[in-house]
């Protein structure tokens, strides 16, 4: 079953080389523009490009880096603006949320028998992946 096999899998234990290996595996990364510093404001001014740019709750990308996570590296969705963009202006009458999907991810962690190896372990990660505008949970009276 699979829970047999994840937990076999969590009682082995892998060099520092083979957890490497998983962490790095050489494939193509997303061609985002990590020094994006666009405010909400600039971005209202010009809608044009990826969806990021022409959605109401436009968002930027940041690297979120864990070293005991395999991938050490995921890319996490910022909102631009705390309301959403309508008419080419931000309006605080509504919120920019972000999305979340789950991803899922290996944990390392020592082994207990060897200091010099870990063990892994599947978990689940919530990964802001864009943002979207919603009416507000409460409104002031």
């Amino acid at each position: 079953t699979t829970w047999g096999y994840i937990c076999l899998f969590s009682l082995l234990c892998f060099s520092a080389e083979q957890v490497d290996r998983r962490r790095h595996p050489g494939r193509p990364g997303l061609a985002v523009d990590l020094q994006d510093a666009r405010t909400c404001a600039q971005t209202a001014a010009d809608t044009r490009g990826d969806l990021s740019n022409r959605s109401l709750s436009p968002w930027r990308y940041r690297l979120n880096e864990e070293d005991d996570r395999i991938p050490h590296q995921i890319l996490f969705a910022e909102c631009l603006c705390s309301g959403c963009i309508i008419n080419r202006h931000e309006d605080l009458s509504y919120n920019s949320v972000p999305v979340f999907a789950p991803l899922a991810v290996l944990r390392t962690s020592p082994c207990p028998r060897d200091p010099n190896k870990f063990t892994v372990n599947k978990a689940v990660v919530s990964v802001p992946v864009g943002c979207t505008c919603a009416a507000p949970k409460y409104i002031l009276k």
